[in-house]
């Protein structure tokens, strides 16, 4: 990010950019860390809404909800291959498998449903405990958390090998990881899953005839269970979210929750939500603004309209060009709004 290319060892504007907007390398949690969360967090809120009618047997399972469901999981992993794995390359030697956030979406929201539609809501709260006891438990067992070598990287370095994230093939054919990639995929998407049934219990919940003020006390319960089971698994596990460790996970559902419940509050229950109508032109279009956010390139764009600053600001220009690039993609998502213009999966 052009954000990150600030110089200057007093500049306290890019120290609060770098805590704010960056992501941490290995262990502990910035906010920008949360964005991936919480769009699991988000996914997992529709599913009750979406298959209500199947749950109550109002409606018999058929071929056209798996359909329904299988494509949108195919959609989400082209546009996350997209994103970052170079599906645009045309060229199967360039091509990453699993590596995107739009992936993990995918695969979490796949085995959600499965497990929305199979199980009571009991059930889905039990399986949201296992599921990142069974990661932890695994990890524990099979020596910790070192960078490369702990079990989530090497169960993606043997399913995945060739394409990996970095992975590249030797002439003598033999696969060479990146030493400076660690982030995985295949184990942690037991605790993708677990977070996108977070998001299920909490629509779940919404969607009760349970009293408004029950539900603030079981969202506000939920959200100090999260926080304190994040706090306990600390003192043996680290909060790591390029492994999606269970104590990372429990922290980023107790913030997803948490602020579920403040938009809750503030908008269904005070009704003063007039003000905040603007975000549903990033929730509308959200997987739109996260591709857009990725693929569009604006930089000569903004360089060319906004290189003038660069001697009258110093070290903020990277953060002007920043705010440029996210401005650009704000009024594409206000057109596509006012066009009813939105991309679904």
């Amino acid at each position: 990010m052009y954000l990150a290319q600030a110089t200057g060892e007093n500049n306290w504007i890019k120290t609060i950019f770098d805590v704010l907007f960056t992501h941490v390398e290995w262990e502990g949690f910035h906010l920008w860390d949360q964005v991936m969360p919480l769009f699991l967090f988000m996914a997992g809120t529709s599913i009750p809404y979406a298959m209500a009618r199947y749950k109550r047997k109002e409606e018999e399972i058929s071929g056209k909800l798996f359909y329904r469901v299988l494509k949108r999981v195919v959609l989400l992993w082209i546009f996350g291959a997209i994103v970052q794995g170079n599906l645009l390359d045309l060229n199967l030697n360039s091509l990453y498998l699993y590596t995107d956030t739009l992936q993990s979406i995918a695969m979490g929201y796949l085995f959600s449903v499965i497990l929305f539609l199979s199980m009571p809501i009991k059930g889905l709260l039990i399986t949201f405990f296992i599921l990142p006891f069974i990661y932890t438990t695994g990890m524990l067992l099979t020596g910790g958390y070192t960078p490369g070598n702990n079990l989530a990287e090497l169960i993606d370095r043997l399913v995945l090998g060739r394409f990996l994230y970095g992975a590249t093939v030797t002439a003598s054919g033999d696969v060479v990881f990146a030493d400076w990639y660690h982030i995985s995929w295949i184990y942690s998407t037991l605790n993708f899953t677990a977070t996108v049934l977070s998001g299920v219990l909490t629509g779940c919940l919404l969607q009760s005839s349970d009293s408004p003020q029950k539900k603030v006390r079981l969202l506000l319960l939920a959200v100090l269970v999260c926080f304190l089971i994040s706090f306990a698994l600390s003192w043996i596990e680290p909060i790591i979210k390029r492994l999606w460790t269970s104590s990372m996970m429990f922290l980023s559902t107790g913030i997803s929750v948490l602020l579920m419940l403040l938009s809750y509050y503030w908008i269904d229950i005070k009704k003063r939500g007039k003000n905040w109508k603007w975000l549903k032109i990033y929730g509308m279009n959200s997987i739109l603004a996260y591709m857009l956010f990725h693929t569009l390139n604006t930089v000569s764009l903004r360089e060319f309209w906004l290189h003038g600053f660069e001697h009258l600001i110093g070290d903020y220009y990277p953060v002007l060009l920043e705010l440029a690039h996210v401005s650009i993609i704000f009024f594409i998502l206000l057109y596509c709004y006012r066009k009813r213009v939105f991309l679904k999966v």
